[in-house]
């Protein structure tokens, strides 16, 4: 064997590179790919794994990007801990299984994102965990529903894709008058309002849709209480729902410039969504801008940064929505959303696709409903692609 200070040249390439000495630091987050993490000693590793020292030893559990991300998500949420997932559903999975066990029950609102919808109604429920629904523009009705299995209340601030707005004030005054955890899935309105200061005990996003902003990246984020944050984590890591670190550092160059992308695309979507009104070949136009919104009222006060970047417009039927999406020159089918580029979605197909047709129908999401995903392209050039769209024949 080489002695140690002349090694051979396998144990050069195999051993990692030393630090770089610098008495300066990036000027924005670097990216951390490592796993693993080496440690001094026992002590050490106790006392990460306890919590008295800061640090990291294996990337499920945790890595610089991810606290990075989480940092940031609780200081515009106001929250006092964070936890990057996999996913925006695993997110939500997370909080749940944390949450539940055998004989729980758990309360959605109507019209809940359609995976959201099937993992309470579908899979939760084949593990003795019960559930019902209630209508959030009208909290009142959410007290009679509440019972001591009761362990989560989660509702959308505007919901997916009918863009009902939930009074989040009156509804947390029910869960904490209750005792029960309000959880408020934000997706669709990021710096729009914020959840926690009007109640809420979790706020969730998909970071994948507005937050990341390019259609780049599949991430979720859920903020809280310190405490309850921990034990999601625990749970989190053990179903292996945490997020990695290209993505996490992915999310934060898309978290820079939110601000801007939200008040452009929220100036858009109110344009067209105006235009799309007028117009003689749509039946239905939904957006809590405009005053024929059921929930505008609440919009208006609930809402302070903009009506938010999603606009859900009818066209008749399915024929009509497939010639319309066929038609379209410029503006892509995609079952996503909050790309810089706007796309539009067939929420019957995708989000709410094999859910119940005669809850679909009552809901109001029809066969020829579509939802728009304003981008930042000019909101002429949009209205152009739409309108010939909607009169070609």
């Amino acid at each position: 064997m080489s002695a140690d200070l002349s090694p051979g040249d396998a144990t050069r390439c195999a051993r990692a590179a030393a630090p770089v000495a610098s008495v300066s630091r990036p000027l924005v987050p670097s990216l951390d790919l490592s796993v693993v993490y080496e440690i001094a000693g026992l002590d050490q590793i106790d006392g990460l794994n306890t919590g008295r020292l800061s640090g990291f030893s294996y990337a499920r559990d945790g890595h610089p990007n991810a606290v990075q991300l989480a940092a940031k998500m609780c200081a515009i949420e106001r929250a006092e801990a964070g936890l990057v997932c996999a996913s925006g559903m695993a997110a939500i999975a997370s909080t749940l299984l944390t949450l539940v066990s055998q004989g729980a029950h758990v309360i959605i609102s109507e019209g809940l994102y359609g995976k959201s919808t099937t993992l309470v109604s579908r899979e939760l429920i084949r593990f003795g965990v019960t559930h019902d629904s209630f209508d959030p523009a009208r909290p009142e009705t959410l007290e009679k529903l509440i019972t001591s299995r009761t362990r989560l209340v989660l509702v959308e601030t505007i919901s997916n894709p009918l863009l009902r707005v939930s009074d989040l004030e009156a509804i947390a005054r029910v869960t904490r008058g209750a005792g029960v955890p309000l959880m408020v899935d934000h997706t669709f309105a990021p710096l729009l309002c914020r959840p926690i200061e009007l109640g809420a005990t979790f706020v969730m996003h998909s970071v994948t849709k507005l937050i990341g902003g390019h259609s780049d990246l599949t991430l979720g984020v859920v903020v809280g209480p310190r405490e309850a944050i921990e034990r999601i984590r625990s749970v989190a890591s053990t179903f292996g729902q945490t997020g990695n670190p290209f993505e996490s550092w992915l999310a934060l160059r898309g978290l820079a410039t939110l601000s801007l992308r939200s008040d452009r695309a929220s100036a858009t979507a109110l344009d067209l969504a105006a235009r799309l009104e007028a117009h003689a070949q749509v039946t239905r136009v939904v957006y809590p801008g405009l005053p024929s919104h059921p929930d505008h009222n609440l919009a208006r006060r609930l809402l302070t940064n903009g009506f938010g970047a999603m606009v859900s417009f009818d066209v008749g039927g399915r024929e009509q929505a497939d010639h319309l999406i066929r038609s379209l020159r410029h503006i892509p089918f995609a079952s996503s959303l909050g790309d810089v580029q706007t796309t539009l979605s067939h929420p019957c197909s995708t989000s709410h696709r094999g859910q119940d047709p005669e809850m679909l129908q009552r809901l109001g999401i029809t066969p020829g409903l579509i939802r728009l995903s304003v981008g930042l392209e000019d909101p002429e050039d949009l209205w152009s692609d739409l309108r010939l769209a909607l009169e070609a024949r």
